[in-house]
């Protein structure tokens, strides 16, 4: 009975233990946005600056650089800044979370799927999330991606007005208020 809550003991805590720092490996890493104008023109755009760490309690934090926002054509670019996100008020979107009842453990290689809520805070407005994401790691490595898009509704976010700012200013029929958002991460354990 002994030797059973002796193993019992050892097993919880190596579980409890499993969970290091991790820190972004920005140059393997990924935070996508899509968008569609006219009812049907879809384009991929993209967040150049953004962190993400997950502490050894498994909460994950990510700030994201409003500025950073690439769409491949500067005038666009500089109308997101100024006339959507407004980057002079609101600088950053944060998403936080807890990945705590992923048992890293038994993970090995094999990736696990979860749901995972999180906290979006963004122009003043936070909400909470689902993203299904796999997570997988390797040797010194923590990937963490979306199964299916984060969905970002513009009214959620006090967004709607900024949006059809753009719509206007560029001579667009419509513009989508809802938009998918997907991340690929690769984190390095920081220990």
């Amino acid at each position: 009975m002994l030797k059973q809550s002796i193993m019992a003991a050892a097993l919880m805590l190596s579980s409890a233990g499993t969970w290091a720092d991790w820190q972004l490996d920005s140059s393997q890493s990924t935070l996508t946005f899509l968008s569609d104008k006219n009812a049907g023109v879809v384009e991929q755009h993209a967040f150049e600056v953004f962190d993400v760490a997950v502490s050894a309690a498994g909460e994950i934090r990510a700030d994201i650089e409003l500025a950073s926002v690439e769409t491949r054509i500067g005038i666009r670019n500089e109308r997101m800044r100024e006339m959507l996100f407004k980057v002079a008020e609101f600088p950053k979107a944060t998403l936080s979370g807890n990945l705590g009842e992923l048992d890293l453990a038994s993970m090995g290689a094999a990736p696990q799927m979860a749901s995972i809520p999180l906290t979006l805070s963004l122009h003043g407005s936070a909400q909470t999330v689902v993203a299904d994401v796999w997570v997988s790691q390797a040797v010194g490595a923590l990937y963490v991606s979306t199964v299916n898009p984060i969905i970002v509704r513009a009214a959620d976010f006090g967004l709607a007005e900024g949006v059809e700012a753009l719509r206007v200013v560029a001579g667009l029929k419509t513009i989508g208020q809802t938009v998918p958002v997907s991340f690929n991460l690769r984190l390095t354990n920081a220990q």
